[in-house]
């Protein structure tokens, strides 16, 4: 009931924000018979109710030499509310009683009686984008016989397609994406990876509702097509007035010929596209929508993407190299934002006002953080630049747009094919080698800071979904962008393939968590119904037209709807991230051990200053964070080395410390803090064996609580084994249940003279009784 009020508010908001005076008016007149004897070149008509004025300026080609009478009919929705028969000589219209061959040109008033004007219904003037339609039968007055049939299609100046929509929807899903980048550059890769999955998911959906408005179906209902209007900024259709006419410079520069159908009145342009049978019955006047509207010398007919684009005030010839535009801009101020931002943390560290430390991963994987941040971007922008590549093939602009065209397409399968083939060659030999993809995908930071937008977003296991949603993403755009004059050809695949990626999803839950695999059904759910409703909207069942006009009310309130909520749920991540000391505790964890691998800097580097507030799972965490590609073999070297300083059998011997030049995550100061210690390298090895085996311990001495002197020694075969990955428990109750302040039972083994304990620097916890000892392979 809250989203539903806040819906009504909305489209309140929507409607209260258009033109307040009442009118009516309509800007195209087309024909709807074959060799209709009258033709307009050009036609614009306003109603005033208040008045009830009607001014109109018309240019008209007839053929007709005599009185004639017209049967007006007036569709709302496809219902028809008006019919009425009409003597042009009983009204007054002199300029029609009679009608001679030639040219007919009128600018004129003229005041209808309110016999007429008392049957249009009040909603018809409040109504946004309403789907009206005047259709008059011109018959000879004597004989009877049908000599034209025109129409116009009327507009009461309301919409829906608000610029104020178009700015929220891109500010707030720009947003989600800038915050979950920075908490990821920052080291809170949990917060990251929601908002970053969530964020993606709400772009996307965007794009799709767009995309799949892009086909060029006979019947897009008004309201349906403004809403898409809304969000055509995802797909880069921003009009600049400035950069239009440079475009239309450079299509003509280049060979091409631009369009100047904002400049020129010389035709009629028609986005709002129907078509019908294209006969009518003579003398019979039919209550349903039968026509054909198609271009000819006076009337252009806009379909698909040229409709989009004509809707966003943009050139058919100027589409194309308007989102070519944007996404090299938008991509270039990305990087130049991230140059910014590291020069900002450069000055603050030599000023000594932020720790020097605090931004060590940020400052030396930077360029992986670009790389990776780039690689990003393309795959967001992967759907707009395949579907106006591939779309270009079929225009032909001009020579050099034809040139770029080719030039993404070989980009993005270049650049994209690379990277995905990567994750999948790095995620098969992580599972060759350690039995689990996430170890390499996520315990190697520079593959993560480069490639994690191919996987973060799904859950560890599934890393390879995301080839199959680029794909689902690929097979939709090459239907539509080669279907531009065929509108029923690529419906069906296109909701066959909605239906095939929503199945999908359920069967392999593929995203990180539950909530956000809950979040992605609804998304492509409400995607399959938007493609079922454009099969409607084809034709391609030849219903009645009231049902194409209801179902276009649906689509809008499905997808505002369903967009107000995914933009809430935005807001409230990206707020809940903004104010909170520990972003990360927010959300909960992703259901897969990728955070057992994860060196996160934000936990390591202050390990100094917190040393009080950590408990053993951090001492265990910072343990797991400081390795190696080989760090596996590191701690088992480190464990025997351990075993062999507690026996007293080799306590001169030296442990070799690991070399972090050749690792991933290689730390300049670092190397300092290992230099300064090499002396304590007899204990060091102690102090790492008790920090990896304190929680195991935990567990042993519950079971030992009760003075049971049976030891259980447990196997680790990786470092992820000894995390314990129950989601449900915060740290409290996980306290509660190892009951750490209790006593721990000494056995044998632990009773001798020569064993010692080396203590956690980590550890907030006082125990004067020794772990017990923990077997490792």
């Amino acid at each position: 009931m809250r989203y539903f009020s806040l819906f009504t508010l909305l489209l309140t908001w929507l409607i209260s924000t258009t033109e307040a005076r009442r009118k009516l008016s309509a800007t195209s007149l087309v024909t709807c018979m074959d060799n209709s004897q009258i033709s307009a070149s050009y036609f614009n008509v306003t109603f005033n109710p208040d008045d009830r004025s009607l001014r109109y300026a018309i240019d008209l080609t007839t053929e007709i030499n005599s009185y004639v009478t017209a049967h007006v009919q007036v569709y709302a929705y496809g219902f028809l509310i008006i019919e009425k028969d009409i003597d042009m000589c009983t009204i007054g219209w002199k300029q029609f009683c009679p009608i001679y061959p030639g040219t007919l040109q009128i600018d004129s008033i003229q005041y209808i009686s309110s016999e007429y004007t008392d049957q249009i219904p009040g909603i018809a003037y409040q109504v946004p984008d309403i789907d009206a339609v005047a259709k008059i039968i011109v018959r000879d007055r004597n004989t009877g016989t049908q000599l034209s049939c025109i129409q116009a299609s009327f507009t009461n100046g309301k919409t829906i397609s608000q610029t104020g929509v178009k700015w929220a929807t891109a500010v707030i899903a720009g947003l989600g994406l800038i915050v979950a980048s920075m908490l990821s550059t920052f080291g809170n890769s949990n917060a990251a990876s929601h908002i970053s999955a969530n964020a993606l998911s709400l772009f996307l959906y965007f794009q799709s509702v767009v995309v799949v408005s892009m086909q060029a179906v006979d019947r897009v209902p008004p309201i349906a097509s403004a809403w898409s209007e809304n969000l055509a900024w995802s797909m880069g259709l921003i009009r600049i007035t400035f950069m239009q006419d440079i475009f239309r410079w450079y299509v003509q520069s280049t060979g091409g010929t631009p369009s100047t159908y904002f400049i020129a009145t010389t035709k009629q342009i028609l986005v709002q596209k129907r078509k019908r049978s294209l006969d009518y019955v003579a003398g019979v006047a039919k209550r349903s929508l039968e026509y054909s509207l198609r271009s000819n010398r006076n009337l252009i007919v806009l379909r698909g993407i040229k409709r989009i684009g004509f809707n966003s005030k943009i050139e058919p010839t100027s589409i194309v190299a308007t989102g070519y535009t944007w996404f090299a801009l938008i991509g270039y101020l990305l990087v130049v934002l991230l140059v910014f931002v590291k020069s900002i943390v450069v000055i603050l560290t030599r000023a000594k006002k932020v720790n020097p430390r605090s931004f060590n991963a940020f400052r030396g994987s930077f360029s992986n953080l670009i790389k990776g941040s780039l690689l990003r971007y393309i795959a967001i922008g992967s759907t707009q630049l395949t579907l106006f590549s591939l779309w270009e093939f079929t225009q032909n602009d001009s020579p050099a747009l034809m040139v770029l065209a080719a030039l993404f397409i070989a980009l993005l399968v270049t650049v994209l094919g690379w990277s995905f083939f990567n994750v999948l060659r790095i995620g098969r030999r992580s599972i060759r080698e350690y039995n689990n993809p996430a170890a390499l995908l996520y315990g190697d930071s520079k593959v993560l800071d480069k490639f994690g937008f191919c996987y973060t977003m799904f859950h560890a296991d599934k890393y390879w979904f995301g080839i199959v949603l680029m794909s689902y993403n690929a097979f939709k755009t090459i239907f539509i962008a080669f279907c531009q004059d065929a509108g029923k050809v690529s419906v069906w695949p296109v909701f066959v393939a909605d239906m095939a990626y929503t199945a999908s999803l359920f069967y392999f839950h593929p995203f990180l968590n539950k909530p956000t695999n809950i979040t992605n059904y609804l998304i492509h759910i409400v995607q399959c119904i938007n493609s079922f409703l454009f099969l409607f909207f084809s034709d391609i069942f030849n219903q009645a037209a009231p049902v194409s006009s209801i179902m276009g009310w649906v689509f809008f309130i499905l997808n505002a709807a369903f967009s107000l909520i995914l933009l809430i749920l935005v807001i409230v991540f990206v707020i809940m991230s903004v104010i909170s000391k520990n972003p990360d505790a927010r959300f909960a964890p992703a259901k897969d051990d990728r955070f057992s691998f994860q060196r996160k800097s934000s936990v390591k580097n202050n390990r100094n200053s917190d040393i009080k507030q950590n408990n053993e799972l951090d001492a265990l965490g910072i343990a797991a964070q400081e390795h190696n590609p080989d760090w596996e073999s590191q701690m088992y070297k480190l464990h025997d080395m351990s075993l062999e300083d507690d026996a007293g059998l080799n306590r001169g011997h030296e442990m070799t410390v690991p070399d972090y030049s050749n690792s991933s995550d290689y730390d300049d100061d670092y190397e300092e803090e290992v230099d300064q210690e090499k002396d304590k390298n007899q204990k060091l090895a102690t102090k790492w064996k008790n920090k990896l085996t304190r929680k195991l311990s935990r567990k042993k001495s519950t079971k030992n609580k009760n003075n049971t002197t049976t030891t259980t020694t447990t196997n680790v075969r990786r470092l992820s084994d000894t995390l314990n990955h129950n989601d449900e428990l915060n740290s409290d109750e996980r306290r509660e249940n190892y009951d750490e302040l209790a006593p721990i039972s000494v056995d044998a083994y632990n009773q001798r003279a020569y064993h010692t304990r080396g203590e956690s620097s980590a550890s907030s916890l006082s125990n004067n009784n020794p772990t017990n000892a923990k077997g490792f392979i």
